[in-house]
């Protein structure tokens, strides 16, 4: 007969192990939840699909079908799906996990916008906008001011408007995410934003873009060549938007910084040379663009250049350097008059 006191210590032998086996089980899930979203980001689709279809598996059984929780998996496998554009797969998985978040009122947790924006996704995808736009009004609501949460709904703001060509309002929702929220994967759609509003002559929406773009590659990696590519590009923009001083002080960095990476003699630093030298200019300083122009004159073109050779669409294709020439010697033409 087994006593009072084997039974107790078999007891909390038992506790311990179903303790650590839901320790082991959260791990697997969080390990295996985070393999899912680094493969989807990286379009490594079948991977994720694997991740997300067993993360759901789990959450099901650990906190039931109608969980809150078990709709961000669901969410998580419906997004691969809609990624590969298998949007009647997608379908019924958008449509459980939005009514699982639309059952828990308030929502428990601002992670359970991301259900949400989900839902705005595949709406876009299926082509039916307003329904996307009202989607998302809701997910700014239940991200309840939580910054990941409500970088999330700006970058999804930013590819619906994208996708219908509204860049203007694209590059609005971007630049209003707080730097501390931007990440890498936010830089390329900055500086395209960027590129096609100074194009279009809005030097305003331009600057706002290219200052997230250089402050987040100035976070984190600073000193390389993207810092000065962008520091550049905001001095333009800047310069545009008449904030002379600004653009001064961008603009004499970048050359510094071109000058460091690439040598003095480059001609890719051409074209900020010129900028800079019409900023000098404007504001009185005709000694400066002078020298600024002197610069761009005595450049010439070289063979080949390292490979992250930033000439703008604007350089000539025989003579990289021939515009960017023929400006500076009118600049300095103006110059020595001034």
């Amino acid at each position: 007969m087994v006593g009072p006191e084997l039974l107790f210590v078999g007891a909390i032998v038992a506790a311990i192990g179903a303790l650590s086996a839901s320790r082991q089980g959260r791990r697997d899930i969080l390990v295996t939840w985070r393999r899912g979203q680094a493969s989807l980001l990286a379009g490594r689709f079948d991977d994720a699909e694997e991740c997300f279809r067993a993360t759901m598996t789990i959450a099901e059984h650990r906190f039931g079908p109608d969980h809150w929780r078990t709709a961000l998996h669901v969410n998580a496998l419906a997004q691969t799906l809609v990624a590969q554009k298998r949007l009647d797969e997608a379908a019924p998985l958008v449509d459980r996990a939005l009514g699982i978040a639309e059952r828990w009122s308030p929502m428990p947790h601002a992670e359970l916008a991301n259900v949400v924006l989900g839902a705005a996704a595949f709406e876009g995808a299926r082509g039916r906008r307003s329904r996307a736009m009202v989607l998302i009004d809701r997910a700014r609501r239940a991200a309840k001011g939580d910054l990941t949460g409500m970088a999330a709904v700006e970058r999804m703001l930013a590819r619906l408007e994208a996708n219908v060509g509204n860049q203007a309002e694209a590059a609005d929702a971007l630049a209003r995410i707080p730097l501390e929220r931007l990440d890498a994967r936010d830089v390329p759609a900055l500086a395209s934003f960027g590129i096609a509003r100074l194009r279009e002559g809005d030097a305003e929406r331009a600057a706002r873009c290219f200052a997230s773009a250089h402050a987040l590659v100035e976070r984190e990696s600073p000193g390389e060549f993207p810092e000065a590519f962008y520091l550049g590009l905001l001095g333009e923009a800047l310069a545009r938007r008449g904030r002379d001083e600004g653009a001064r002080a961008a603009l004499e960095q970048a050359v510094i910084d071109y000058d460091a990476v690439l040598g003095e003699r480059h001609p890719a630093t051409a074209a900020l040379l010129v900028e800079l030298a019409e900023v000098r200019l404007r504001l009185g300083d005709g000694a400066g663009a002078r020298i600024a122009c002197e610069r761009v004159v005595a450049m010439r073109v070289i063979a080949r250049g390292p490979p992250e050779e930033p000439y703008r669409a604007s350089a000539a294709t025989g003579d990289p350097l021939g515009l960017e020439r023929a400006r500076a010697q009118a600049l300095l033409a103006r110059a020595r008059r001034a």
